[in-house]
């Protein structure tokens, strides 16, 4: 290291501590809805299909 601002192991682990996210910052993601398999979307998109009123 040449000239300037030496690092010390305290200011490195107090700057660690300080950047760590701690529980109480920490905001709940709400949960991810699962991903239908393909066949239920299929079937989902078929019974919709049916309720549709055909077009003449």
């Amino acid at each position: 290291m040449g000239q300037g601002m030496r690092v010390t192991v305290d200011a490195a682990m107090r700057a660690r501590d300080a950047s760590r996210i701690r529980p109480q910052d920490e905001v709940p993601q709400p949960p991810q809805p699962a991903p239908q398999p393909a066949k239920a979307r299929r079937a989902e998109k078929r019974r919709l299909a049916k309720r549709r009123p055909t077009q003449a």
